[in-house]
């Protein structure tokens, strides 16, 4: 994504006025936790979206390329396509943005969207979209919203524009997180700490080839049967259930107790897995990892054989841990392995999966 200026000049014959980047995330452990009010534990990647905006001067129109797509689409109505472009993420962020200032005039602009990130693999391709959107917006415009807040309008965009019931970890690793650092949340309260990763220990994606779309899988499913079982135990947020209160007031439906059980277990062990990290003690980090993904295969029912056969041959391999990170239903796994022996790890694992497949941090 060099010379950004240049293929700006060329693809709108000027100069881009300001530039915004937001990265990837993958999720160490913590999932399906962050719309019920709980924790979670992600961390950004190197993969990023980068947006460039200027002012169109030339016409009454809003004209947007994507470099990824190869296509250039002009507008000047914020109205959702029916099939779920990649323009109607912009349009979205538009709309939040002029929403949240009536005041500003109606500029309209030219933006050039660039991105190295895997669309559908559950590591907040869209959601780093967002957040870069926004955050040039608010340069552009000079409005002056923190990082916090930004990740708020890029989930209303997400939740009521696009139509997807997720929480607020991406929005907010994308916008505030730093490179290095596990950025542990609160998604109730939004208060966040950032913990060092551990020097000889590393983390590695592997593509399981799973295509996921988050609008036409079942992640809005889980999402309703999470909130009836906040109803049947008369709570706000799962997040703030103990395993033996889940108990105590039975849930008689055994599928809506199983998505609430991963839940309530899942926040516990990423409570446990931020202080393993603050103790370094990766090899318990690893088991909790492993735990994770038990629990959000068997109780949660989000994975597939292919990516629980990924996670076997890792282990087996020599991870300390993995798990399927993300919404769920396809998408990446997250190993974590001593660096001493991650050559043996990888050269086991390429026996199973191409080298373009595996992505570091």
């Amino acid at each position: 994504m060099n010379n950004n200026n240049k293929i700006f000049n060329n693809i709108f014959q000027q100069s881009y006025s300001h530039a915004n980047e937001a990265h990837a995330r993958v999720n160490l452990i913590g999932e399906h936790t962050d719309y019920t009010g709980g924790y979670v534990l992600p961390c950004l990647l190197q993969y990023k979206t980068v947006v460039s905006v200027a002012e169109n001067k030339k016409s009454k129109t809003y004209n947007a390329y994507s470099e990824f797509y190869r296509e250039k689409i002009s507008f000047n109505d914020f109205i959702k396509s029916k099939n779920n472009q990649w323009i109607d993420y912009l349009k979205g962020c538009l709309f939040v943005f002029y929403d949240e200032n009536k005041n500003l005039d109606n500029i309209y602009l030219n933006l050039l969207i660039q991105s190295n990130i895997p669309m559908r693999r559950g590591i907040s391709s869209s959601s780093a979209l967002c957040v870069a959107i926004l955050k040039s917006l608010n340069d552009f415009f000079n409005i002056g919203y923190a990082d916090k807040h930004i990740a708020i309008l890029a989930q209303k965009v997400e939740r009521n524009y696009i139509g997807v019931s997720g929480g607020i970890m991406d929005q907010m690793v994308s916008s505030i997180g730093i490179h290095g650092k596990a950025f542990f949340l609160d998604c109730l309260t939004l208060k966040y700490e950032l913990i060092d990763l551990a020097n000889d220990y590393c983390f590695e994606l592997v593509d399981s080839e799973v295509q996921r779309d988050n609008r036409k899988s079942a992640y809005n499913e889980r999402h309703n049967q999470l909130k009836r079982a906040e109803e049947i135990l008369n709570i706000e947020n799962l997040g703030s259930v103990k395993i033996d209160q889940l108990n105590k007031n039975k849930i008689d439906d055994l599928l809506i107790y199983k998505r609430a059980l991963h839940v309530v277990t899942e926040n516990q062990r990423t409570k446990d897995a931020k202080n393993f990290m603050l103790k370094q003690d990766m090899k318990q980090f690893g088991h909790l990892m492993n735990l994770s993904h038990s629990s959000y295969s068997k109780d949660f029912e989000a994975s597939t054989e292919d990516v629980d056969l990924l996670t076997k041959r890792s282990i087996e391999s020599g991870a300390l841990g993995c798990r399927l990170t993300g919404g769920g239903f396809g998408g990446f796994t997250v190993s974590l392995i001593a660096k001493k022996d991650y050559e043996h790890w990888y050269n086991n694992m390429s026996k199973y999966y191409s080298k373009d497949k595996f992505f570091k941090l």
